[in-house]
């Protein structure tokens, strides 16, 4: 996987904010486009789950007194979908704006991942943590809220406060870009290493388990989404800046 690196850092999540928020659509040029319609419906007769919805895009983002400022925009999935099975770059902005976090047992020797099913259209097989595509209605919250929100419908465990940023990616042939958070759950949890955590049956292929840091520097970086995959370097000291 192509992974470029567009920033790292240890950043408290609060220090995140919208900006500017230009709420037209990122279109491909027409005749793209119609192609753009017709492979959407032969995609729907085979992904049925999948629907059309407006995802965020990030035009921008701004360093500014220790806070990063997040200029958005808006993509279709239909769009990224197309582009991504044409190798279409975006010619303007960075990428559809997606979220991923490692969440890290209380002795941070453990981290949480899943399995995604072989029927998503969106890396199927792969195995990655719990994260997802930020859409139009994430926009109404903080930036905070917005990253955390499926964080915390896929796991239902007690996190610390205190969330942050950790890298932000560019991937899927730099069409979208990844904000890597993480998170590490209360000291008083009954944390157990074999335990099974539920997870939406639409978004893994098993439920969501707990890895060692040192099983995961043995995992085929070819089989890890991008996240995981900047992580597994990141441990094993291969990330050059």
């Amino acid at each position: 996987m192509n992974l470029t690196v567009i920033w790292e850092g240890n950043l408290p999540l609060e220090r995140i904010k919208w900006g500017k928020k230009h709420l037209s659509e990122y279109k491909l040029p027409h005749k793209l486009d119609l192609k753009r319609k017709e492979n959407w419906k032969r995609h729907l007769q085979e992904n049925t789950a999948d629907y059309d919805g407006k995802l965020l895009f990030l035009k921008n983002f701004l360093q500014r007194n220790n806070k990063i400022i997040l200029d958005i925009g808006l993509i279709r999935f239909s769009t990224v979908i197309f582009m991504v099975k044409n190798k279409i770059s975006v010619n303007q902005g960075i990428g559809m704006l997606g979220t991923q976090c490692l969440i890290f047992s209380p002795c941070k020797k453990y981290i949480l991942v899943g399995e995604r099913p072989l029927s998503q259209s969106y890396y199927p097989g792969i195995t990655t943590v719990p994260g997802g595509m930020l859409e139009l209605d994430d926009l109404e919250d903080k930036p905070k809220e917005s990253f955390m929100r499926e964080i915390y419908e896929e796991t239902l465990i007690p996190f610390q406060s205190d969330a942050s940023l950790y890298a932000v990616l560019a991937g899927w042939n730099n069409i979208s870009v990844t904000f890597l958070t993480s998170i590490t759950i209360t000291e008083d949890y009954n944390f157990d290493p074999t335990e099974v955590i539920s997870g939406d049956k639409k978004e893994w292929k098993n439920n969501l388990r707990w890895l060692s840091l040192e099983d995961l520097k043995n995992l085929p970086s070819n089989k890890l989404l991008d996240g995981l995959t900047y992580f597994q370097l990141k441990i094993s000291n291969f990330i050059e800046n």
